[in-house]
């Protein structure tokens, strides 16, 4: 019975294997005036093994938003330029896909109010801010005669084929190594591949607002469709629909992924002194300005993550309305069911260029890389105490896909990792206490207490004994 269950429990994980090295696909730019920006550089070529070639340095300003006609002339020609005659890019043809921007360059276009858009857009449309990383974005578009008067379409938009990301398809994949310090930037790249080697494992959290209706529902019901791809893909999911953030002392452990909405600054359980993330976490807040100030460690939203722990996280610079951020449940889609890049699932998801956007994290990050048996070799044979959130993936699985409870309650008391597990433990006291098993479940809980050294999971779990006796 268990071995059976274990594949229904495993059919609906969807991966792909690592292509190998990807370093030689990458061109990462840094501030030359700034010798902090070309350590994230060398940094980051190392652990990627990205060739000395493809490192270009450029002296750009130390400010975090610059005018249109310096972005033009100090960054996008210049870069042009740059990767012309190191042979990576020739109009739409080259060896990169990937353009990683270093900590130091700057994120954001300021308004050009000399430039006049064409009739015929929409006026909320009529503007040409934008971050930095979405115009670089188009550079294989450049030979073409394109205007930054607004918005230009994705081509790569709701992509199925990673491969069709590029630039003979007209997009660069632009990500950033950035953060409130150079080493936090140096970091993500870091927890990217240690997460790569062992695993992304951990509960995901989906913060709603109880939205039913108005223009809102819309953005309530993407989030909605996100809970929904990570539970089916095995992670516990916790939604919490209360109006307001998920709160200070909010039991959050372990946090493998985290979206919700819409506070202008980081707050509540987020704004702890510390915060549970597990390595590799992905984590999005969607508001307006949440990547208006990726240096901050303490305001909007991308800072504080990465300075928290966060691996991979994305926003917007400006105002970029709702419709046109990207695409959550595409995004958490694509990388975890598809086993995309951190950059091929942001840019699959990205509906419009010459925007707002913003990837903050490493582009070749791929948690899902891997079959789940590679996972679950690779984890007996290192003896990782992480083969109990594989069981856990394996058994939520088979629950969404329906497979009784009675069933996943024979399949766990069966495993070996069980009894030491506090994971496992609290999933089991859950099961036995929706099938009305008061006492085996007050046993299990107190089991996975004795387990645990997780403050959160503790208060968790006595929370659900409390609901035993009420």
């Amino acid at each position: 019975m268990i071995k059976t269950l274990s594949l229904i429990f495993l059919a609906h994980l969807i991966t792909v294997q690592m292509l190998g090295q990807e370093g030689v696909t990458v061109a990462v730019v840094y501030n030359s005036t700034l010798q902090e920006s070309k350590s994230v550089a060398e940094h980051y070529s190392k652990s990627r093994n990205v060739p000395e070639n493809n490192l270009i340095g450029l002296p750009l300003s130390k400010n975090h938003t610059i005018s249109r006609d310096e972005f033009t002339k100090t960054l996008e020609q210049p870069l042009l330029k740059a990767l012309t005659k190191k042979k990576m890019l020739d109009g739409n043809t080259g060896t990169i896909r990937y353009l990683l921007l270093c900590w130091g360059v700057p994120f954001r276009v300021d308004k050009d109010n000399s430039i006049k858009p064409p009739a015929g857009i929409p006026e909320p449309l009529q503007r040409n801010e934008a971050s930095v990383d979405s115009e670089l974005a188009l550079i294989p578009q450049l030979n073409e005669e394109i205007e930054r008067t607004g918005v230009i379409s994705n081509p790569a938009f709701n992509a199925n084929n990673p491969n069709s990301i590029s630039p003979k398809n007209g997009l660069l994949m632009v990500a950033r190594l950035d953060g409130p310090s150079p080493a936090l930037a140096k970091s993500l790249v870091d927890r990217a591949i240690a997460a790569e080697k062992k695993g992304l494992w951990g509960r995901a959290y989906i913060d709603l607002r109880g939205i039913n209706s108005g223009p809102l529902k819309s953005g309530e019901e993407r989030l909605r469709q996100v809970a929904e791809i990570i539970s089916r893909s095995g992670f516990t999911t916790v939604i919490d629909n209360k109006p307001t953030t998920m709160p200070v002392g909010f039991p959050g452990d372990q946090i493998a992924f985290y979206a919700g909405w819409y506070g202008i600054n980081v707050e509540g359980l987020f704004a702890e002194e510390t915060v549970d993330f597990a390595s590799g976490a992905i984590a999005y807040h969607l508001h307006s300005y949440n990547g208006s100030m990726i240096r901050d460690a303490y305001s909007r939203w991308i800072g504080p993550f990465i300075n928290k722990g966060a691996t991979a996280t994305f926003g917007s610079v400006f105002e970029p309305y709702l419709e046109l951020t990207p695409n959550q449940p595409l995004f958490f889609a694509r990388i975890i069911q598809n086993g995309f890049t951190f950059a091929e699932a942001g840019y699959a998801a990205t509906p419009a260029l010459s925007w707002q956007t913003v990837f903050v994290g490493d582009p070749l990050y791929r948690p899902f890389g891997k079959t789940p048996k590679e996972v679950e070799s690779n984890l007996i044979k290192t003896e990782s105490n992480d083969i109990e959130w594989f069981r856990l993936l394996a058994i939520n699985q088979g629950l969404k896909g329906g497979a009784p409870k009675e069933a996943a309650i024979s399949h766990i008391e069966q495993l070996k990792e069980s009894a030491k597990s506090s994971i496992l433990q609290e999933k089991l006291g859950e099961l036995y206490a929706d099938t009305a098993q008061k006492l085996k479940a007050e046993n299990a809980f107190k089991n996975a207490i004795n387990l645990s050294k997780s403050i959160k999971q503790k208060q968790r779990i006595n929370s659900a004994i409390k609901k035993l006796n009420p």
